[in-house]
């Protein structure tokens, strides 16, 4: 006989147990927050330790282990995961639902899960991510990047538009006049690292073999979400996205190759793939490199003197680069909507949450980096 005012014992079922014996792994997330938020309190640290010494062994390791392969791994990692943990999520629901399966089973699906997201982001961070914190490259390369007059950035869109243009006569085109390829984009892909070995004489930043860039299988659905390619940095594998217009592909593919050498923000690996490109012996990948940086200095430059921008576009760009950059334009005009959108906004959201206060903006942050190196260089 029990009195009413005693507390009643709490029993906990044994199938439960095992469940409450693994939630310190969930701690797992919080653990790798705070060592990403030391990290970016110390970025001469993490240069030392991690970018220039732990990050190039581990990136010759994955490097050499996947590049091997002539697909991508990790694009066909991420399609079974996409596919398989929602599906048996959903199964074991219904098990659950109709009292065929414990409840507990299902809560220890999703705790496996919850600790699965938190070890995939550690492994994030530990494999590539820590990149985010180092010094910026302006900082390694000594760029005075600063504020600077329109007529410096003015200078330089137009000395990018004389050298695109004596590019563009050694470029081949379609039968409308279009840059184009003669082989599938893949076999370019090649001179990306040779690229890159021909930059590091000269910049020894640069100090190990960039990754070769893989074409995505589903590059028809990178357009569809307004992707032009992707980094995998658990597998160190350059994704490209080759059903875009040829006129920035291989600019693409120099992009993803530099953050394959710990360049993790944006505006960065557009700089560098502008210089890899540039000091490649390939005039196909020269014209794709200084195109994408005169697409950005020109947006730049409309914004800040549009009437400027409309005399470099009619007076300094030449009838052929006019008519790649019209089909660029309207390649990715037709793929806009709402996935496109969506894509883009957590892509915007993941770039701040990384210390890049621009979040997708800063892709075109670049110029800021131009314009150092052409002040540096006598660049003009």
């Amino acid at each position: 006989m029990r009195m009413g005012n005693e507390t009643p014992s709490i029993v906990t079922p044994s199938e439960w147990k095992p469940l409450i014996a693994r939630l310190p792994w969930v701690l797992l997330i919080p653990v790798g927050m705070l060592i990403k938020a030391f990290a970016s309190r110390h970025p001469e640290m993490v240069e030392r330790i991690y970018s220039s010494g732990l990050y190039p062994f581990l990136h010759r390791v994955f490097s050499s282990v996947f590049g091997i392969l002539p697909f991508s791994f990790a694009e066909i990692l991420f399609v079974l995961l996409a596919l398989t943990v929602p599906a048996l999520l959903l199964y074991t629901l219904i098990k659950a639902l109709l009292k065929r399966l414990p409840w507990s089973k299902f809560a220890g699906l999703v705790l496996t899960i919850i600790i699965a997201a938190g070890a995939i982001y550690n492994a994030f961070y530990l494999l590539w991510g820590l990149n985010y914190s180092r010094p910026k490259l302006s900082i390694l390369l000594e760029l005075d990047v600063r504020q600077r007059e329109a007529d410096e950035l003015e200078q330089v869109c137009f000395s990018l538009a004389q050298k695109a243009v004596q590019l563009r006569k050694l470029a081949p085109e379609d039968e409308n006049g279009v840059f184009k390829l003669p082989e599938k984009a893949s076999a370019y892909f090649e001179q990306i690292p040779k690229a890159y070995e021909n930059l590091r004489a000269f910049i020894p930043v640069f100090s190990f073999r960039a990754s070769k860039p893989k074409p995505a299988l589903a590059s028809i659905g990178l357009s569809w979400a307004g992707i032009s390619g992707i980094y995998s940095p658990f597998t160190a594998e350059p994704n490209v996205n080759v059903h875009q217009p040829a006129l920035l592909i291989l600019a693409a593919a120099a992009h993803e190759s530099a953050h394959s050498l710990g360049i993790a923000r944006e505006d960065e690996a557009n700089f560098v793939a502008y210089l890899a490109c540039m000091a490649s012996n390939d005039p196909a990948v020269m014209y794709s490199g200084i195109m994408l940086a005169l697409v950005h200095a020109g947006n730049e430059l409309h914004d800040e003197r549009p009437d400027v921008f409309k005399r470099l576009y009619k007076s300094a760009y030449s009838e052929d680069m006019r008519r790649d950059i019209e089909h660029y334009n309207a390649y990715w005009s037709a793929y806009k909507g709402p996935i496109e959108e969506t894509i883009t906004k957590v892509n915007d959201e993941y770039l701040k949450y990384n210390h890049q206060e621009s979040g997708v903006k800063s892709y075109g942050e670049m110029v800021d980096l131009l314009l150092a190196w052409a002040d540096r260089n006598d660049f003009a």
